[in-house]
Order: C-alpha cells, then sequence, then structure tokens
C-alpha cells in the first residue's frame, strides 16, 4: 500500500513538472509572436500584422478596414519609444470563450504622443498551434 501511495505521489509531481513546462513554453512562444507583432504594427507592416490575428477577427474585418483603423490608431499614439513586458500568463478557461490555450500579455508603453500607455494582448493557439492575436487593449493618457 505504501509503495501504491509513493508512486501515485510521484505521478501526480511529474504530470505537474511536465505541465509546468509546457506552460513556460507556450508563454515565451507566445511573448515572442506578441513582440514581433507589435513591432509589424509599430513599423506600419499593417498586412503582416493582420495576417497574425485570429480567423474570428479576420473574418469580421476586411484587410482595409482593419489597416484603416490600426494606422488612425497609432497616428494618434505617436511612434513607439519604449515596450516592456510587464506580466505574462497563461489560461486554458477564459469567461466567455471556449476553452483552448490563452496567454495574456500586459506591456508599459511610451510612445511620442501617450503617456501612463499600457496594452494588453490575448493570445489563442489555433489549430494548428500556432499563437493568433485574439485581442488587444490599451489605456493611455494624451500629453496635451
Amino acid at each position: 500500500m505504501k509503495n501504491i501511495l509513493i508512486l501515485f505521489i510521484g505521478l501526480i509531481y511529474c504530470n505537474n513538472i511536465y505541465a509546468q513546462k509546457y506552460t513556460k513554453t507556450y508563454i515565451k512562444d507566445a511573448n515572442n509572436i506578441g513582440l514581433e507583432w507589435w513591432r509589424q504594427v509599430n513599423t506600419g507592416d499593417y498586412e503582416k500584422a493582420y495576417g497574425n490575428l485570429a480567423d474570428v477577427l479576420i473574418s469580421s474585418t476586411s484587410i482595409e478596414d482593419w489597416t484603416s483603423q490600426i494606422s488612425i490608431l497609432m497616428n494618434e499614439f505617436g511612434s513607439v519609444e519604449k515596450r516592456i513586458v510587464t506580466n505574462t500568463y497563461f489560461k486554458s478557461e477564459l469567461e466567455g470563450l471556449e476553452d483552448g490555450f490563452y496567454v495574456i500579455i500586459e506591456y508599459d508603453v511610451k510612445y511620442s504622443k501617450t503617456i501612463n500607455h499600457t496594452e494588453s494582448l490575448l493570445l489563442k493557439q489555433n489549430d494548428k498551434l500556432n499563437w493568433k492575436v485574439l485581442d488587444f487593449n490599451y489605456s493611455f493618457q494624451d500629453l496635451e
């Protein structure tokens, strides 16, 4: 009986280590995609950035509309001077969304035309195991 208990505890421990390893990998991979997406947006490569949006966003917004809207937004922010990741976490369940693999990334950002600027990305892994931007949010104050 004691051996079975030890074996059971060992299996739980190994499973936990295995899950933590993959969670860290998911977060690292999603962080890389998020930073690349912001690089594309901040350098005006809107078509590539559009291609990294989740299918649900692409199906609801044409590339022309999206590039027009993001261009207006980026003009309002000004040029990016610095972006720092402040928090990143993995979720498999989010209220209002289907179960899946999600990573939320939060940033402090310095743009030339804003202050107290924060951004967040919600990335979801699609059925091809690629991370795609499902949502992005921001808050800021104008310099004026």
